[in-house]
């Protein structure tokens, strides 16, 4: 299992490598439209926007599926989702995200779900600005949160966990010495 927490570690950080590209994508494109006007370079900060969040909701649920052996479901699973990922598991893993980034992904969960559900002609300037200039915040607090978890898992597969009373595989078993 210590191979598993290594392999969750390398998907955080292949992850978040494709994010931060997403990221440069939104800055580009929202000054290529304030520069423009043109609804097309809107279109596609909307788009990238909504690959944000379901960037980094990709790797939620593989944590919650490899790590925490509980993926939410029903109607709310992502609000459950986000939720489940600022919550550390007493002997498994300590929490993904910090409150602070917690408070900012929310409005790009909600956006996720507004996108999916309006047609593009129907985006609001204002909305999605306020949403591109939060974005280098909620990126980099979530990014510092999601690579000192990546840091956490490679010293797990390491055996090198300090501060925990029993040493436990990826799942919260208990590991034989």
């Amino acid at each position: 299992m210590k191979g598993e927490a290594l392999k969750e570690a390398q998907r955080i950080r292949d992850e978040l490598r494709q994010i931060g590209t997403i990221v440069s994508h939104v800055q580009r494109d929202w000054s290529e439209f304030v520069r423009t006007g043109h609804d097309a370079y809107l279109k596609a900060v909307a788009y990238d926007l909504h690959g944000f969040y379901t960037g980094l909701e990709r790797i939620f649920e593989s944590v919650a599926d490899t790590i925490d052996d509980h993926l939410p479901g029903g109607e709310s699973w992502h609000k459950e989702l986000l939720d489940q990922m600022c919550k550390e598991i007493d002997g498994v893993r300590p929490a993904l995200l910090s409150s602070n980034a917690r408070k900012l992904l929310d409005e790009f969960m909600r956006f996720r779900h507004r996108i999916r559900n309006i047609y593009s002609f129907n985006l609001i300037p204002e909305r999605v600005k306020n949403l591109v200039e939060k974005l280098p915040d909620a990126y980099d607090q979530a990014r510092q949160d999601l690579v000192a978890f990546a840091q956490f898992l490679e010293q797990l597969s390491s055996g090198d966990v300090r501060g925990t009373s029993v040493d436990r595989d990826v799942r919260g078993t208990s590991v034989d010495k």
